[in-house]
C-alpha cells in the first residue's frame, strides 16, 4: 500500500508523534507512507513540507485574521502538494490535524474528490465537524449540530479580527464530506467518536469509529527508586511531602486550568504540595505554594516526574484524549480528573474521576489514593489492553486494507 499522512507537524507534539509512529508501523510492514506537513521541521525521510513560513504567516494574518477564512490560504503550497498526489496516486489518503495556516483544504478536498481517492479521517478535536473551532465544550456552543453561525469564538480561536465566516465554512465543509466516495472517520476517544455520530460527518455512507491514542512503553514507564531520589535531589524537593503533579504545554492566567491549579493548592493539606509542569504564557506567573518546573529534559524524566508523585490531576475540561493521563498510568501513577469530554474516560476504573472544577472533591479522594495504588499491576495491563502502540496502530493498517478492497 502507499499511504499520504497529512497532518500539522510531524515528529513533535501529540499528533505529530503519532503521526510519524504510525508511519514507522507501515514501513516496518513494507509499505510506502509519506508525510505531507505545515509546520516545524521533520527528520521522517519520506515527509514534504507544504509551503512554507512566510506563506504560512501570510495564511494566519490576512486569511485568518484579517478575512476570516482559517483553511482558505497557502494556495502554493497546496498547489504543490495536488501536483504530487496526481503524480503519485496514493492508494490512501490519511487526513489529520488540517488546521493550523498550513494547508488550503478546499483546494484539498476538490482533488480527493475529483481523484476519487479513498480516505481516513483521524479527529484529534472538533474543529472538522464545526465552523471553525476546535473546542466548543467549555464555552457551551453546540450550533455545529445543526449550522454554525454568529460564532462565540470568533475572536478567540483561530481568531479573526473582523469577519465571522462561521456559516460559510460549516457548509462547505458538509458539501465536501457529502462528495467523497469513501471515507472512515476515526476518532481518538469514544467520547469524540459520540459527538461525530451528531455532526456532519455522519451519514453519507462513512463509517465512524475510534482508535485510541496509543503509548510507547518504552518511553513511559515506572522510574527506579534511584531515578526518584535525584528527581527530588535536582529539583530540591522534600521527601517529606506528597505531591500532585499536573502536565501543560503552556500555563495561562486566564485559563480555567490555571484557576483551577491556583485553587487546589491553596485547598491542600500541608503534607501534600501541587507541581505545574509545563512553561507559562506571557505574563502568567506561578504563585506560591504551587511549585514549578517549565522544562522537563525528555520522556525518561517525564517517567520519573509521574512515577515519583502520588497522583497526576488533570484539570483540562476539553481533551478529545488525554495522552498525558495514559503516559501517567503507564508509571503506575494513579489519575484524577474531571469528569468531561473524554477526560473520565481514558482512567477507566483506575483513577478517580471528579465534577469539573470541583476542587473540594479532589481534596476529598486524596485519602482514597493508597487503596487505588495497590491496584498498579492492573492498571497498568488496562493501558496495555487499550493504549498499545502497535495494536492501535495495527488497527489504521487493517482500516487501511478494509478500505482498498471495498474500493
Amino acid at each position: 500500500m502507499k499511504i499520504l499522512q497529512i497532518n500539522s507537524v510531524c515528529d513533535r507534539g501529540s499528533t505529530g508523534r503519532t503521526t510519524r509512529e504510525l508511519a514507522d508501523v507501515l514501513l516496518n510492514e513494507g509499505h510506502e507512507c509519506y508525510v505531507a506537513y505545515g509546520q516545524g521541521t521533520s527528520t521522517y525521510p519520506f515527509s514534504f513540507k507544504i509551503g512554507g513560513k512566510y506563506e504560512n504567516h501570510f495564511h494566519n494574518l490576512f486569511y485568518t485574521r484579517i478575512l476570516g477564512l482559517h483553511g482558505y490560504g497557502t494556495h502554493c503550497g497546496t498547489k504543490r502538494l495536488i501536483k504530487w498526489i496526481e503524480q503519485n496516486r496514493p492508494d490512501i489518503i490519511h487526513l489529520r490535524n488540517l488546521h493550523a495556516n498550513y494547508l488550503n483544504y478546499p483546494m484539498l478536498f476538490r482533488c480527493i474528490i475529483k481523484n476519487k481517492i479513498p480516505v481516513v479521517f483521524t479527529l484529534h478535536d472538533c474543529f472538522n465537524f464545526t465552523g471553525k473551532c476546535s473546542h466548543y465544550t467549555a464555552k457551551g456552543c453546540y450550533k455545529w449540530q445543526k449550522e454554525c453561525y454568529n460564532c462565540p469564538l470568533i475572536h478567540t480561536t483561530a481568531p479573526s479580527w473582523f469577519f465571522d465566516h462561521s456559516r460559510k465554512i460549516f457548509r462547505e465543509k458538509k458539501s465536501f464530506y457529502s462528495n467523497i466516495p469513501k471515507m472512515t472517520v476515526v476518532a481518538v476517544s469514544k467520547w469524540l467518536m459520540h459527538e461525530a455520530e451528531q455532526s456532519i460527518l455522519a451519514g453519507n455512507g462513512h463509517r465512524i469509529t475510534y482508535i485510541y491514542n496509543w503509548i510507547d512503553y518504552n518511553k513511559f514507564h515506572r522510574s527506579s527508586d534511584e531515578q526518584i531520589s535525584l528527581f527530588y535531589k535536582k529539583y530540591k524537593l522534600s521527601p517529606e511531602k506528597k505531591y500532585l503533579i499536573s502536565v501543560s504545554q503552556g500555563w495561562d492566567k486566564n485559563s480555567s486550568r490555571f484557576r483551577d491549579a491556583q485553587a487546589l493548592a491553596k485547598a491542600l493539606p500541608d503534607n501534600y504540595k501541587l507541581i505545574l509542569i509545563g512553561g507559562t504564557a506571557r505574563g502568567t506567573e506561578i504563585p506560591a505554594p504551587i511549585l514549578h518546573i517549565p522544562y522537563i529534559e525528555g520522556n525518561e524524566e517525564l517517567s520519573t516526574a509521574y512515577s515519583m508523585a502520588d497522583s497526576y490531576v488533570h484539570l483540562s475540561v476539553e481533551d478529545t484524549f488525554g495522552k498525558v493521563i495514559a503516559e501517567a498510568m503507564c508509571c503506575g501513577t494513579v489519575p484524577i480528573t474531571f469528569d468531561s469530554t473524554a477526560c473520565g474516560e481514558i482512567p477507566g476504573p483506575y483513577g478517580i474521576v471528579v465534577a469539573p472544577h470541583d476542587i473540594d472533591a479532589i481534596v476529598k479522594s486524596l485519602s482514597h489514593l493508597d487503596e487505588l495504588k495497590e491496584n498498579k499491576d492492573e492498571m497498568l495491563q488496562y493501558v496495555r489492553d487499550n493504549y498499545d502502540y502497535h495494536t492501535n496502530a495495527a488497527k489504521y493498517i487493517d482500516l487501511y486494507k478494509e478500505l482498498l478492497i471495498n474500493k
